[in-house]
């Protein structure tokens, strides 16, 4: 026990542990779904009744339940067309994460090291590494836990044969970035950022995403209702109601 829960009551610190196990459960069913193309099942397990819940890709924000199944039915269902030799794994790592003291919500970091094949645009699928983080916040909804913003800072993406110390050339190295997203797939809005990737001369972000500190209820954090464009560090958090 620690100074932190020994003032808790006994059902009070078995909650955390449950809630706990709860999310890392989640985050497996994630995973499970994603690499499974299952991507109805990966929006359901977000907080769709919930205000400002969203995922953050590295190339833009989808908002609320249309905004998520515009990118995982939709736009993921694009990308894996008739899902012959597609395969997505990203396997959540490290989990580090921290219950509210009054177990409403929850943060949570993992590294999800993975590798990608398929895209629309190629008829053989081309192999690739990709390194992520989920960067993620929780909360209960009908009495499940739920994923209520998620952000996928990257670590590198690169091409199976291609080392990601290799220098990049903007005009033909296909890691410098995709063609543009058909229309009906847009984000919301722009990634909040900074989506650091790795290059030689690049220093790894020291807290991006930010360890989770200990709290008691969701509103007590200063970073809660913040502007995020404008904070450091980066953290997923609820969007600030924007004022004249």
């Amino acid at each position: 026990m620690s100074t932190y829960t020994e003032a808790m009551t006994l059902e009070q610190r078995l909650a955390r542990i449950e809630a706990y196990l709860d999310i890392q459960n989640l985050m497996s069913k994630y995973a499970f779904y994603h690499t499974a193309n299952r991507h109805q099942e990966c929006a359901e397990l977000f907080a769709l009744d919930t205000e400002d819940t969203w995922a953050e890709m590295t190339w833009g924000r989808y908002c609320g339940r249309e905004g998520l199944m515009r990118l995982y039915p939709q736009f993921h269902s694009w990308i894996d067309g008739d899902l012959r030799g597609k395969m997505h794994v990203h396997t959540p790592c490290q989990p580090c994460i921290e219950v509210a003291a009054d177990c409403k919500t929850a943060r949570g970091i993992w590294v999800a090291p993975g590798h990608e094949s398929g895209s629309p645009e190629t008829p053989v699928p081309k192999a690739a590494w990709c390194w992520i983080k989920y960067d993620c916040d929780f909360i209960v909804e009908s009495g499940e836990w739920k994923i209520w913003h998620m952000r996928t800072p990257g670590i590198f993406l690169t091409p199976y044969e291609i080392p990601w110390t290799a220098p990049k050339d903007p005009d033909k190295d296909e890691r410098a970035g995709g063609p543009p997203l058909p229309e009906e797939f847009l984000p919301d809005e722009p990634p909040v950022g900074p989506n650091w990737e790795y290059a030689l001369d690049k220093v790894y972000p020291p807290n991006d995403p930010e360890v989770p500190p200990r709290y008691t209820t969701w509103s007590e954090r200063e970073w809660a209702n913040r502007d995020n464009a404008k904070s450091s560090p980066i953290a997923p958090l609820a969007k600030k109601e924007q004022t004249a």
